[in-house]
């Protein structure tokens, strides 16, 4: 009699809710199906097969199945991991998340512009002028007006012309002859000069391509006079490159910029998860 009573107790225990249901809490591991989707309802990354193929973003290199991590870990964006807490096995659940749980918001910094046509002036300074700290710390020596400097690891000589809190110097170059090109695509030679300026020539002539070391496009000579040269960056399709230290970078062109963005393609955008709690492997003892 007193097994009997035990055992209707627990059915009343289980039936009546008073036995906790297993659910999702930070620092278990889960597995769970996903499909990630824009608010448009544009899907973007599922882990299910069929909705791959039903939305024609799948791929035969990629391996579809269930998505395994710690919740609160930092193993995903927190906005999936704060979103999944509270589930139990086999349920749905479909939720939004700001960019602030997401990717972040755009941030202007990370975006670099640069126009697709620009010109390059013929005519430069002949004269620079530098704090007086940096000279000293570039020569190493005590110079006066008068004397002649080279520039470290160039062979570049210049004749500084005056020394107070900054130093100006000349570059001491004549008609004739070759100026670095630090990495532009073409040789510069001095045309002439006076105790300002320095007109230069270029060793491009109009509709030649191109090619400006580790650029992804080509670029063409638009235009060549003695006042500039003018050239134009030729569009690529939008593209992304990976930096020295893996950061990524998405380029695209439109009609008078070319677009160098850092930001993650999807900062800055509302990202609604549709996600089924497949198995809690181990639950957090706190």
């Amino acid at each position: 009699m007193k097994k009997f009573a035990i055992l209707m107790l627990a059915f009343v225990m289980v039936f009546s809710g008073c036995v906790d249901e297993v659910i999702v809490k930070k620092g278990d591991i889960i597995t769970v199906d996903y499909t990630e989707s824009l608010e448009d309802g544009t899907v973007l990354v599922t882990t299910i097969e069929g909705v791959a193929k039903e939305q024609n973003i799948f791929s035969p290199e990629e391996e579809y199945k269930p998505f395994k991590f710690t919740v609160g870990k930092g193993d995903t964006i927190s906005g999936f991991s704060d979103g999944v807490i509270g589930m139990s096995i086999g349920e749905t659940k479909v939720f939004t998340i700001t960019p602030e749980k997401g990717f972040g918001r755009i941030k202007p910094e990370l975006i670099r512009v640069y126009p697709v046509i620009e010109t390059i002036p013929a005519r430069i300074p002949r004269v620079i002028e530098i704090p007086y700290d940096r000279f000293v710390a570039e020569f190493k020596e005590n110079y006066t007006a008068g004397d002649i400097v080279t520039l470290p690891d160039t062979g570049i000589e210049m004749t500084v012309k005056s020394i107070s809190q900054n130093v100006l110097l000349a570059y001491n170059y004549k008609a004739g002859d070759q100026m670095p090109s630090y990495g532009a695509p073409w040789n510069i030679t001095v045309a002439r000069l006076d105790e300002k300026n320095i007109t230069v020539k270029y060793s491009v002539k109009k509709n030649d391509t191109v090619q400006f070391p580790n650029v992804l496009w080509n670029t063409t000579i638009i235009d060549v006079n003695d006042e500039s040269i003018v050239i134009k960056n030729n569009a690529i399709p939008d593209t992304e490159i990976e930096g020295v230290f893996g950061q990524m970078t998405r380029v695209r062109f439109n009609e008078t910029s070319i677009i160098m963005d850092q930001n993650h393609k999807l900062a800055g955008m509302n990202l609604t998860f549709s996600v089924t709690l497949i198995s809690i492997e181990e639950k957090n003892k706190e």
